[in-house]
């Protein structure tokens, strides 16, 4: 028997617009650290990594 999870489906994957990027990278860059700029927007902070390096 195997258990269901609840809640999202991993399956679905959340799509952030420029604006959103373009202000997430911002704040990254005033921030003293990026993790903590990830943290206030919400989002993992290799996802803010990533997108710094692109």
């Amino acid at each position: 028997m195997t258990a269901k999870k609840s809640g999202a489906s991993p399956d679905k994957r959340r799509k952030y617009d420029e604006v959103f990027k373009a202000e997430a990278l911002r704040l990254a860059s005033e921030s003293r650290s990026t993790q903590a700029a990830a943290q206030q927007l919400g989002i993992r902070p290799k996802l803010l990594y990533r997108w710094q390096q692109a």
